[in-house]
């Protein structure tokens, strides 16, 4: 999982963003002007930057020179300005990147990765191959599941469910999102199937120090490492 930070005036584009990366399991954080981004740079670490050029108080050249006297975190320009001495002067003062709007999501998430890579290496890779919540690690290299340093056996749709529910912690899931992702099926299993399907996984992770899969009623269902009386 990296860490990412979107900054754009336009609410709507920072929240597209936010929901096609954190499908493909990175942390993102917004902003809405240079000087907020600035603000959270400061405070957090993030392993890359998208941002707009055109914002208030603090354009993107700005925030993309102040960031580069501190950190050499891959940049990627989001941004209408389609001169050819724009986009020069972008990638001069630092960018990695950069991408015209309008833009296709499924793009921005091709040119993030590609950036990661370059400049993480095959890290991502390596992160890739293991899961970590708790006290559980799932490979999925192996498909398997390590807890307290045991050997959990799953069935194929347990792995495929605990896969989701590990790369989306924090987030409220519902049926419909887990069935998409774990269920080999295309008719829609009743709300009972799924319930048990979860009932007998949670079986399977539960311990004395953690509780892990967390029913959200009326919406769907959490996956956090927490403790409970």
């Amino acid at each position: 999982m990296y860490r990412i930070l979107v900054v754009d005036d336009e609410p709507q584009i920072v929240e597209l963003l936010q929901i096609y990366l954190e499908m493909q399991g990175h942390k993102v954080t917004g902003a809405y002007d240079g000087a907020q981004a600035l603000k959270l740079w400061k405070q957090d670490k993030f392993d890359m930057v998208l941002t707009d050029i055109m914002m208030p108080q603090v354009d993107g050249y700005d925030l993309v020179e102040k960031i580069r006297n501190e950190s050499n975190v891959p940049i990627l320009f989001l941004t209408a300005k389609t001169d050819l001495v724009d986009r020069v002067k972008g990638l001069q003062i630092g960018a990695d990147d950069y991408i015209l709007k309008p833009f296709d999501p499924l793009e921005v998430v091709t040119r993030v990765s590609a950036n990661l890579r370059r400049c993480y290496g095959y890290d991502m890779d390596i992160h890739n191959k293991e899961l970590v919540c708790g006290n559980l690690k799932l490979s999925t290299d192996k498909c398997s599941l390590n807890k307290n340093g045991q050997i959990v056996e799953l069935t194929a749709l347990e792995y495929r469910m605990l896969k989701f529910f590990m790369e989306n912690q924090g987030r409220v899931l519902t049926k419909n999102q887990i069935y998409e992702a774990a269920w080999e099926e295309e008719q829609f299993p009743d709300d009972n199937s799924i319930m048990v399907a979860i009932s007998k996984l949670r079986a399977k992770l539960q311990e004395e120090q953690y509780h892990y899969i967390h029913t959200i009623r009326g919406l769907g269902y959490r996956m956090e490492a927490r403790h409970e009386e």
